[in-house]
């Protein structure tokens, strides 16, 4: 491997942090496009018993195709959820059960199962998620390499750092921060190392002036750069529109109610959004069951792009995943059959809620959402569902009107294009 003398300083600095660790963590923050990855693999190769993990799984599954076998989701790792925390409350009674109806009863075994069942009382209680007691960092790792930590609110970082390894953390500070805790990272302050020389595009590409001219909360004007360009919607007829749409690997906007239209516009335009036939019967109970009128070439159909909405580890689902759909979609009840296929050829069959794929999954409660998977149309995505993923050509729907965060939501969108981008302009 052939390094910048940026990055070569940079490997540098972060073993010998591995090799003396002064502090529990240590951030490699950088530009998109830096190497940050390929050198975090390089330092991982040396480490003993490295764990990779992310906060979407979106951007786990980009590290494990990047090379990093044992990518999972930051919750899959650390934490356990309440319905398993109940499992296991219940796993503990009966190994105490169990111990008692032993002839000879192993007092000090009975004694920390006690304690095991006082705290899992508690953990049942808990709203959300809990640090796992089972998680294979308590015992089986050496160094534990963070993706996207500028996604990491202060809960999750001090969850992190509770296993007393040690921690490199990955990240890019110009990005959207985390959604909880108030829009605060916790790997805040100056980055242990900062690598701004882009190797991942070709030197001279137009899109990393845009970038890093949004990165500094620069106004972008409309033009040509390169094969991309900035556009004004009042520039833009329906035609043209149409045109571009077709051209892109993938459309970005900022709402979730411009990406449900979208959404519509896109199945349209594609020829997939049609009236299919669902039976009688089976209509009639989903329009009474959602209490809404349903159109019904708003469900999907063969040929949709869906992204998953929900993980659901133990199916091989993580939320952000993308998705075909490769047969005919049938109701069942109050759901939809649906058979799939990943990117890696894999197939899928399931059942999944409908709600997502009208724009009323305000309406799915969360007892009901246990009985089936969760997905939603992709051709429009959100720049804040999209962080982590990247395309060769972008559509950006420009209306992130919001000052606090404007300019890391252009920087990150532009990030996602990794050829070219179109942007419409207000």
């Amino acid at each position: 491997m052939i390094w910048t003398a940026q990055q070569a300083a940079a490997l540098e600095k972060v073993q010998a942090w591995l090799e003396v660790p002064d502090k529990q963590y240590f951030t490699l923050a950088g530009y998109a496009g830096t190497g940050k990855t390929t050198l975090a693999k390089y330092l991982a190769a040396g480490a003993g018993r490295v764990f990779f993990a992310a906060y979407t799984g979106k951007a786990a599954h980009v590290l494990h195709k990047a090379g990093a076998p044992n990518a999972r989701t930051l919750h899959s790792l650390i934490y356990l959820p309440q319905d398993k925390c109940i499992q296991f409350f219940l796993e503990l009674k009966k190994e105490r059960e169990r111990l008692l109806r032993r002839k000879h009863v192993p007092l000090d075994e009975v004694a920390e199962i006690e304690k095991k069942i006082a705290r899992e009382q508690k953990n049942i209680n808990h709203p959300d998620f809990y640090v796992n007691p089972s998680s294979p960092l308590w015992e089986d790792a050496d160094l534990i390499v963070v993706d996207e930590y500028s996604m990491v609110d202060q809960e999750m970082g001090e969850d992190l750092l509770s296993f007393g390894i040690p921690v490199l953390a990955l990240g890019d500070p110009g990005q959207l921060p985390p959604v909880r805790d108030n829009g605060q990272c916790f790997f805040t302050g100056q980055p242990d190392v900062m690598l701004t020389e882009i190797v991942r595009q070709a030197e001279g590409n137009p899109i990393i002036k845009l970038s890093m001219d949004a990165r500094q909360g620069k106004w972008l004007p409309p033009g040509q750069y390169g094969d991309s360009r900035l556009v004004r919607k009042c520039n833009v007829d329906d035609a043209e529109l149409q045109k571009i749409l077709l051209s892109v690997d993938q459309l970005l906007v900022g709402k979730n109610e411009t990406r449900y239209e979208f959404n519509r516009y896109y199945r349209k335009i594609l020829g997939t959004r049609k009236e299919e036939d669902f039976g009688p019967k089976g209509f009639l109970k989903l329009t009474k069951f959602l209490g809404c009128n349903v159109c019904m070439a708003d469900l999907p159909v063969d040929g949709d792009k869906i992204i998953c909405r929900r993980n659901n580890r133990d199916q091989g689902l993580y939320n952000g995943q993308p998705w075909t759909i490769v047969g005919p979609v049938k109701s069942r009840g109050t759901k939809l059959e649906l058979s799939l296929e990943d990117e890696d050829g894999r197939r899928y069959h399931c059942l999944s809620h409908p709600h997502h794929f009208l724009g009323i999954e305000n309406k799915i409660d969360s007892f009901s959402r246990r009985d089936a998977e969760e997905f939603d149309f992709s051709y429009a995505l959100t720049v804040h569902r999209s962080q982590g993923s990247q395309w060769n050509k972008v559509a950006l729907h420009d209306e992130w009107h919001w000052p606090d965060t404007r300019k890391q939501w252009l920087y990150t969108a532009i990030t996602r294009a990794a050829e070219s981008i179109v942007i419409f302009q207000r």
